[in-house]
């Protein structure tokens, strides 16, 4: 028998999308500078953003109501050099850290090299090119 809580039963109607409708207080300027510097690939000055909306607004003071809406989030909005953009709240920086290993194939030449300076260390370039049979510099001959 399954049991469904009141919680799960009178959750928020869906529209038509099945897209969940929540309240939202900011008004269309705000909306659209919020978008653009979503999608910015990179952080935006204030006269870059005007130029990307559709009405005249104060960006300005946009800018900051965005800053303090997102000041609890986990990303805020934040300005550098007098350029704006989207971050990870600093508080929570260490959990887009990833160690990735990448294993890459070394080439034969290296793998030669390596094997010369684990048998013969301490070495010189110059007896590792002796001992390939190779020279990596230029050297000048004198005839």
């Amino acid at each position: 028998m399954i049991f469904i809580s009141k919680k799960i039963m009178n959750k928020p109607k869906n529209n038509k999308n099945n897209v969940v409708k929540f309240p939202s207080n900011l008004d269309k300027g705000e909306r659209e500078v919020e978008a653009i510097l979503f999608a910015a690939g990179e952080p935006l000055n204030i006269d870059t953003i005007e130029s990307k909306i559709s009405k005249k607004i104060n960006v300005l003071k946009t800018l900051k109501k965005l800053q303090q809406t997102y000041s609890n989030r986990g990303i805020n909005l934040i300005c550098i050099s007098n350029k704006w953009s989207f971050r990870t709240a600093q508080n929570l920086s260490n959990l887009m850290s990833q160690q990735k290993s990448v294993e890459k194939k070394l080439s034969q030449a290296a793998i030669e090299t390596l094997a010369i300076i684990v048998y013969h260390q301490p070495v010189t370039r110059a007896e590792i090119e002796e001992i390939r049979g190779v020279a990596f510099g230029l050297h000048k001959q004198i005839f």
